[in-house]
């Protein structure tokens, strides 16, 4: 039980020996211990930094490409309208030639029927002329001139032309 009292030289050298290692730990320890604590807090904030310069940039980026997606849009957009009136000219161009077309279509048939029916009327003005003279030679039993029954029958056709 001597051990546990207190004696008054063993105090000493337990000052002693704890002062001895408090200034050998802070000369050998303390000093690299500090050194290696301030250059992990440099380099965390040195990181922070990096981070913080790169969030930066990332948000700038997606800055860009918002900005580049909102353009592309626009031009999808823009190209839409080009093409939609595009095709709305051409369709109303095609429109407008098959009209056209259907016009000129329209007007040779009726060329066609009005060079048909002169042809016919000047069949039947033949025909006619024949068959008075024939009539006429066979009712009154006098040859009458060709010339003169044309020229009657081509004033007949005309006033009946003109009554139609």
């Amino acid at each position: 039980m001597d051990l546990l009292k207190l004696n008054p030289g063993m105090l000493v050298w337990l000052w002693v020996t704890v002062g001895f290692l408090f200034f050998s730990l802070r000369a050998l320890a303390w000093k690299p211990l500090m050194i290696a604590v301030s250059e992990r807090e440099r380099t965390i904030a040195e990181s922070l930094e990096k981070a913080e310069k790169e969030r930066a940039e990332a948000e700038k980026l997606l800055a860009d490409q918002q900005a580049k997606l909102a353009s592309a849009q626009e031009e999808i957009q823009q190209m839409l309208k080009d093409s939609k009136a595009v095709a709305e000219k051409a369709a109303n161009d095609i429109k407008e030639q098959a009209r056209q077309d259907a016009d000129k279509l329209v007007e040779r048939a009726k060329a066609d029927i009005e060079k048909e029916r002169q042809a016919a009327v000047a069949s039947l003005k033949e025909e006619v002329a024949g068959v008075v003279v024939n009539a006429t030679q066979k009712l009154l039993g006098v040859v009458v001139d060709q010339n003169k029954h044309e020229s009657i029958i081509d004033e007949a056709i005309s006033q009946i032309g003109d009554k139609n």
